[in-house]
Order: structure tokens, then sequence, then C-alpha cells
């Protein structure tokens, strides 16, 4: 998948920099960022968390944007929305990382626009790169082994194994089909929603592995999966998968 690159910066020139460097970046680095949103206002910026729900996203943002809300104040929005974004400062104000720090607003860095064209590039690549390797480093921490118990045996099976948990017939039943076979086991579909985010809910009797998706036909709301399987998804979660689908390598 592709990780959303969101940039705010109030002066147009300051902002069109920034996006043809970032872009010239992206041109080397096969896909692992995709500029989402390049914007001068905040609200903006809110407009796109709002629609889009980003997650582990970057965010170059300018402290002072002539705005009610500063720099600060929207890393501190964005943070409560996706919990896990890389906030990056543009800023002439290095008095104002101090504030950062008071704020907790955990900023990967901060980029001094008053220098040489050549270091500021320099940095935007740097920080760049560091983001892209913590972001790898993060995903095999969180890579989740899916496991359920049938009588006194436990089973084990990586994420990647797994193509959907739907329910049985049978109260209290689950059906899970992996790359090597059926199981059947007594959970419930809410609990494993909450405990494995790697599954999402196509509608109310089943949780499918996104990345397992082969196909989505819209107009009949089917899914079909890898394995040659379809399943039926609810209409409300049409916008949901589209990003999903687009969002996978």
């Amino acid at each position: 998948m592709s990780y959303p690159i969101i940039i705010c910066e109030d002066n147009p020139i300051e902002l069109k920099q920034l996006n043809t460097l970032i872009e010239n970046y992206l041109l080397f680095h096969n896909g692992f960022f995709k500029i989402e949103c390049s914007v001068e206002g905040p609200q903006e910026v809110l407009q796109y968390m709002s629609s889009n729900f980003p997650s582990h996203g970057t965010y170059f943002l300018d402290i002072d944007l002539q705005s009610t809300i500063n720099g600060i104040d929207l890393a501190n929005k964005i943070r409560e929305s996706d919990v896990e974004a890389n906030i990056v400062f543009t800023t002439t104000h290095d008095e104002m990382a101090q504030e950062t720090l008071k704020r907790k607003i955990g900023a990967i860095g901060f980029i001094e626009k008053g220098q040489t064209m050549e270091n500021y590039r320099d940095d935007i690549y740097g920080i760049l790169a560091y983001i892209e390797k913590l972001t790898e480093k993060s995903k095999e921490h969180h890579q989740q082994n899916f496991i359920f118990e049938i009588g006194t045996q436990i089973f084990n099976f990586n994420q990647n194994e797994v193509f959907f948990i739907e329910a049985s017939k049978i109260p209290h039943q689950l059906i899970f089909i992996s790359d090597n076979g059926k199981y059947e086991f007594y959970g419930k579909l809410n609990e494993l929603e909450r405990k494995y985010p790697f599954l999402f809910r196509i509608n109310r009797s089943c949780l499918i592995n996104p990345s397992k998706i082969r196909q989505i036909d819209f107009p009949i709301r089917s899914i079909l999966l890898k394995n040659g399987i379809t399943k039926k998804f609810s209409i409300g979660k049409a916008t949901k998968l589209k990003k999903i689908l687009l969002s996978l390598n």
C-alpha cells in the first residue's frame, strides 16, 4: 500500500516548491508514499481527514499558517485522528520546537525554510527515508498471527494465510477459511474485529482479510477473493472497500 503525504503551507510559492521536491523524491521510491492532500489552509486538511480517515500519514506542516489554527494546533488535531501520524514541521520559527514538546505533539522532525535549497531538499529527503524505514520496521513488529482453539488444540496462522471468518448456522460458532483449509470454532465476530485490526467487516456476519481480495464488483456488491470464493458486502461498506483495494500493492 502507499502511505499518504499531506502538506499544509500557506505560502503558495513555498507550497509548490515543497510539493515538487517531494514528487521528485517519490519518482525513485517505488510507490511507498503518495501525496494525497497539498493545500494552503488548515481547514482543508481537517476536511480531508474527516472524509478519508488516513492512517500512518506523513504531514508536512508550516507552523505559522496565517490562520486561527497554527501548525501546532493542526498537528494536535491530526494526532487525535491519525494516532500513527508522522508530523514534520517546516518553519522559520525554531523557537517553536519547545512548544511542540510542551503540547506532546511528537513531531518527527523540523525543517528550516531559510537554508539553501540543496540543504532544504536533503533535509526533506532524509526525513522521508527515515519515515519509510521506521514504517517498515513497525509493520514487521505489528504483524499479527490469527490464533484460535478447537477443543484441546490451539491453531496459529500467519495473517497472510487468512481469507475470511464468518458466522456459522450453529449459534456462537464461526467458520474460518485459510490457505490450507476450513475450520470451525466457537467465538464472536465483534471480539475478533477488535482483536485483529487487519480484518475488515464487510457485513454483519463476515470479516475478510483485504489482502486476499481479487476483485470488487460494486454494482452487485460482490467481492471475489483469491481462492475463488465470492462474498457480498453491505452498501455502506462500498467507499471504505474502494479505498482499501486502491491502497493495496
